[in-house]
Parts: C-alpha cells; sequence; structure tokens
C-alpha cells in the first residue's frame, strides 16, 4: 500500500522546510554516500549504539538521519516526507516543523539505543535512514489532520482513497508487528519509527491543544470589541 497524495485543501503556503529538508537528504546520498557506494563515510556519519552508551558519537544521532542504506530506501523515506510533511509544516510553522523533525529523529534512535543496551543485540550495528523523523510527521499528521484522505496504490497498482486513520494506522500496526518479531531478523530498526512516531503524536496533541487556547482567546477578544466574524455589531 503505497501513498501517493493526500488532502491538501487546508495547506496553506509554500512548504519550503519539507523541500529543502528532501533536497538535503537526495545530496547527501550522491555527493556524500556516492549513490550509497561509500562505506567510509557510512562509518563515518552512522550511528552505532555502543558509542552513544560509551559516552561519544553523539553528533551521529542527527547526521545518520540524512544517510541512508540504498536509492529505494531513500525514495521511500522522501515519498512520505514529501506527502505528509508539507501539510504538517504550513500547520505548524517551518520552525516548529524542523524541531519536530529532528526531535522525532533524535528520541527515536535513542530509543532505539536503548532498546541494544537492554536486549544486548545491535550494539555495533550502524543506523542510517530519516525514518524516526518522518514518522514523527506521520503520528503529528494523524493528530492535526485525522479528516484527510490519502491516495495510495492499493496492491501496488490500484488508485485508491484512503482515510488517513486507515493508512497511517495500519502502517503503525505493521511497525509494532515488525518491533515483536525482532528487528534484527529484517534489519528495520522499527523501534525508531515507533519512538518517532510517539513523539511526533504528542507533540502535535500539545500544539492543537495551545492552538485551540490562542483561538479562543483571538475569539473572545474580538467579541469584546463588539466584532463578530470581523463584522461589527451593535446592540439595540
Amino acid at each position: 500500500m503505497i501513498p501517493i497524495g493526500d488532502d491538501n485543501g487546508a495547506r496553506r503556503g509554500k512548504a519550503w522546510m519539507t523541500w529543502l529538508l528532501i533536497a538535503a537528504n537526495i545530496l547527501v546520498f550522491v555527493l556524500i554516500q556516492g549513490f550509497g557506494t561509500d562505506e567510509r563515510a557510512m562509518r563515518a556519519f552512522a550511528l552505532v549504539p555502543a558509542y552513544i552508551l560509551a559516552g561519544g558519537g553523539f553528533l551521529t544521532l542527527v547526521s545518520s538521519m540524512f544517510l541512508h542504506g540504498g536509492f529505494m530506501h531513500l525514495a521511500g523515506n522522501m515519498l512520505f516526507l514529501g506527502i505528509f510533511g508539507d501539510n504538517i509544516e504550513c500547520r505548524v510553522g517551518r520552525l516548529r516543523y524542523l524541531l519536530l523533525y529532528l526531535g522525532s529523529g533524535i528520541l527515536g534512535a535513542l530509543a532505539h539505543v536503548a532498546s541494544c543496551a537492554i536486549s544486548g543485540q545491535g550494539l555495533y550495528t550502524p543506523l542510517v535512514g530519516a525514518s524516526g523523523a518522518i514518522s514523527g510527521v506521520l503520528g503529528a499528521y494523524l493528530v492535526l489532520f485525522p479528516g484527510n484522505r490519502v491516495t495510495v496504490l492499493l496492491f501496488n497498482f490500484i488508485p485508491t482513497r484512503l482515510s488517513a486513520w486507515f493508512v497511517i494506522g495500519f502502517w503503525f500496526v505493521m511497525q509494532i508487528a515488525g518491533g515483536l518479531t525482532g528487528w534484527s531478523s529484517s534489519g528495520v530498526a522499527y523501534l525508531v519509527h515507533i519512538g518517532g512516531f510517539a513523539v511526533g503524536w504528542a507533540y502535535a496533541r500539545r500544539y492543537r491543544r495551545r492552538e485551540a487556547e490562542r483561538i479562543a482567546r483571538m475569539r473572545a477578544r474580538r467579541l469584546a470589541a463588539g466584532r463578530s466574524d470581523d463584522f461589527r455589531w451593535w446592540l439595540v
């Protein structure tokens, strides 16, 4: 079930930060990773849980988000970011969006590091990819745009419009199922996805509550000034 588009009717402005993040990921893959062939770049900038636990390599919490294991890994991540990221950026603003993106990626990676420490597995396996950050975007999307419809390729070739709740919910269930079977068997760090999603979900719920409070205050000020929906009124 591959997403290819979503509702953008409520989007305001241009999603420059989303496109800058996509461009940054592509440029790193091409110029630094040599289209995924430069293993030295992977060793230098990938996140290794054992190094984090030893008190070093903290910059790799960010640098690893811009590395990818191959073209399909990059293409899949950028497809999700391009479809879902623009709505979030236009809703919360560029700076908040960037912080959400980076925060989800970092905290998702730390959740993975913690699981490696507890299980003793994968401590020296490099971690790369923007999936934790993009998972945070998906979590925020589900909170802020629950009524949106997402166009997907059902069975990879039938265009179908489905609820965002179903599409993202199904994706999240698959991450949990993958995590329960053990990430090491597939090479996918599912806990990064789950952790990033939880961060985005929690942030968006807080943002939505504060947004509602801000709108209520603005409405109260308009009413106190004798205005309602930009029309002035009098009591007679």
